[in-house]
């Protein structure tokens, strides 16, 4: 998933502890509950979607995963998957076809049942490539997904094509997924919140814009009425850059037990430091810790540490000068003093990070990964042919939404002038417009942004900066790295998948298509009535599976 600082394009994850807001009532566990089961969360900024397919990144995750349910799920300890809207899934003897039971009886926010062939359209939707889906490539595994997704928008036969997708409903509770070949992580791409069942006849009634783009999702106050899911919650309310409300879904029928919480107001708040002191006024139920109250929370009893499968980089344009030079590229990543970054501009809440994968997971290799080395980088400078004074002006772009987006800006400003003695230029634009410029390259180097792990699984982050990946802002083409990539995803050997996978990260390192800087480690004050929430590395909501084993006390 992605993350980042921008504010999502990139914001710090969102995190949402279910709270309470009033007092009174008893559970069956011994705590007393509160009578009002409101929970105050902020997201930071408002989702460019409320359509799950469409989805990229956690701020726009934390409404998907609640309204509506994919047919898998993570285990607690993050080990496996289990099941969500489907209670159970097997697998042929070719590792190819898996066979989905969808739960019995379960319906959709409307209280119509959801069906097999729900999940057939929605798969559909989210490969066709006019609905241009981020995550779309994930699913490249499913049969026909690849050549479906890369034809032409305005293709005349997309909607013939689309139909050769390799999903299909057995009956209406049987949903069944042929890949093109096996892949054994392909049980957690079942699990990403992305893939989820879609009423056709719903986004048929709402139409489309006048650019040909589908109104359903359109994050509005329409969307309490056309955002029909099949999750625990659903939308009732839509404030435009303010906040969006989620309560209870009186229709659920689901395989998930019933939440305590039963309103959820996500509010919209960029600035942290303001949100910090809603927090401490009571206006929010829990927070992230701005940077810079790091020192007065370390002994806080309201404190609560989340290490985390994300790390954070620069995205670098491969295809804007002067970086398409490769040993500029290299030349900016050496120049970095990542240990100064963590204990500086963090104030020691992270790690240092050289390579795409995050310490924790199998594939982790620190020995493989960038380095700080300012004498390096100056010499790598001279070897490209370029001076450092004819660099002066390159642009450095940032969402200037918060003070400390702007600290992180400026220390990337100050360790490429010291170590290379190249004036940047800080591009400071809001949280849309870098979005979309990284989208579109349309600008020479910034963030930082990065990627939090979808799941435990190696593949999930070798495949992000495969060639046309939708998450791939840098342009990086590699035919090494896809080729390595593509073989270690098909692999069901563990060591096998592990060898193709170092040349994967040591072609990444060596074409330096991004500056890799940090693994996050979350700092959140949480009010003291919240209980029984579990942390786990890659959650990025806490409770977004589990919602129901969290309990809040009477205060």
């Amino acid at each position: 998933m992605r993350s980042g600082n921008r504010f999502r394009a990139i914001a710090l994850a969102a995190v949402a502890f279910f709270v309470v807001a009033a007092c009174g009532g008893s559970s069956g566990g011994g705590t007393t509950l509160a009578s009002t089961q409101e929970l105050r969360l902020n997201i930071e900024q408002e989702p460019g979607t409320l359509d799950p397919g469409l989805q990229q990144w956690n701020y726009e995750g934390v409404v998907g995963i609640r309204t509506f349910e994919a047919l898998l799920k993570p285990t607690k300890d993050l080990k496996d998957v289990t099941g969500f809207a489907a209670d159970s899934y097997s697998i042929d003897s070719t590792g190819t076809v898996y066979t989905f039971k969808l739960h019995p009886g379960a319906k959709w926010s409307d209280g119509v049942p959801v069906k097999a062939g729900d999940f057939v359209y929605g798969y559909q939707r989210l490969l066709d490539p006019r609905v241009a889906a981020s995550y779309a490539s994930y699913y490249y595994v499913i049969k026909n997904a690849a050549k479906i997704n890369g034809m032409s928008p305005t293709d005349p036969t997309v909607d013939a094509a689309v139909q050769t997708l390799g999903v299909k409903a057995v009956d209406d509770t049987t949903f069944q997924i042929t890949l093109e070949s096996p892949a054994g992580y392909f049980k957690w791409v079942a699990s990403l919140w992305t893939g989820t069942p879609v009423r056709k006849d719903i986004v048929a009634k709402y139409g489309k814009d006048s650019t040909g783009v589908d109104k359903w999702g359109i994050v509005s106050q329409a969307a309490a009425d056309s955002l029909v899911g099949n999750g625990q919650y659903k939308v009732s309310e839509v404030v435009k850059n303010d906040h969006i409300t989620l309560v209870l879904n009186p229709n659920y029928a689901g395989s998930s037990p019933k939440p305590t919480i039963t309103k959820m107001t996500m509010f919209e708040i960029a600035d942290e430091t303001v949100a910090y002191a809603k927090y401490k006024s009571g206006e929010l139920d829990f927070v992230k810790v701005p940077v810079a109250e790091t020192e007065a929370v370390k002994s806080s009893a309201e404190l609560v540490k989340n290490p985390e499968l994300t790390v954070f980089w620069i995205d670098i344009n491969v295809t804007a000068k002067p970086f398409d030079n490769v040993k500029v590229r290299q030349a900016f990543a050496a120049a970095i003093d990542r240990d100064s970054f963590v204990q500086n501009v963090l104030k020691g809440r992270g790690l240092s990070a050289g390579t795409l994968i995050p310490k924790g997971m199998r594939n982790y290799r620190p020995d493989l990964g960038q380095k700080f080395d300012a004498t390096a980088g100056k010499t790598l400078l001279s070897g490209a042919g370029v001076s450092a004074s004819s660099l002066n002006g390159v642009k450095y772009v940032y969402n200037a939404n918060s003070p400390l987006n702007k600290t992180m800006a400026e220390f990337v400003q100050a360790q490429i002038k010291t170590n290379l003695g190249v004036d940047v230029v800080l591009d400071g634009v809001d949280s849309k417009t870098l979005s979309t410029r990284l989208r579109h390259q349309q600008y020479q180097f910034g963030g930082p942004s990065g990627w939090g792990a979808d799941y435990p699984d190696s593949q999930d982050w070798f495949d992000v900066m495969m060639t046309g990946a939708g998450n791939n802002f840098s342009a990086y083409a590699s035919t090494t790295y896809d080729t390595s990539t593509t073989k270690g995803d098909a692999e069901s050997d563990n060591t096998k998948r592990d060898s193709l996978y170092e040349t994967a990260e040591k072609t990444l390192v060596a074409d330096a298509p991004l500056i890799f800087l940090y693994q996050r480690t979350s700092w959140w004050q949480v009010k003291p009535y919240v209980k029984g929430f579990t942390i786990t590395p890659i959650d990025y909501f806490l409770g977004d599976f589990y919602p129901s084993s969290i309990q809040i006390a009477q205060h």
